[in-house]
């Protein structure tokens, strides 16, 4: 990655981060957990992990994301890419994975 998508996700983060707080609570904490801006500047998906009901969080960004992107072009006055919202499952992934491991090291120790 060049250094523009890096320095314009570094601004999308900045922009969104301080929404956040005000997702409401029945969503629990809510961290971005990645953003990654396309090549052409044309999308910014923006991966958020939630404790608690991370769909009731992708549903309160995405009613946001217009006036998010309007934010964006106060700070970085280029082209300011479409945003979209993901639900990082990796760390679901991970547990799952270790859940796993963890089982097979107990068979394998019977």
């Amino acid at each position: 990655m060049s250094k523009r998508p890096k320095m314009l996700a570094s601004v999308v983060r900045e922009v969104v981060a301080p929404v956040l707080q005000h997702c409401p609570l029945k969503c629990g904490m809510i961290s971005i957990t990645e953003v990654v801006v396309s090549e052409d500047f044309s999308y910014a998906t923006i991966y958020i992990s939630s404790l608690k009901e991370p769909e009731h969080a992708l549903q309160f960004l995405e009613k946001r994301s217009k006036e998010l992107k309007t934010k964006m072009g106060v700070i970085y006055r280029k082209k300011i890419p479409e945003i979209r919202f993901r639900i990082d499952n990796r760390v679901d992934t991970g547990e799952r994975m270790d859940a796993l491991l963890r089982e097979a090291k107990e068979d394998g120790d019977n």
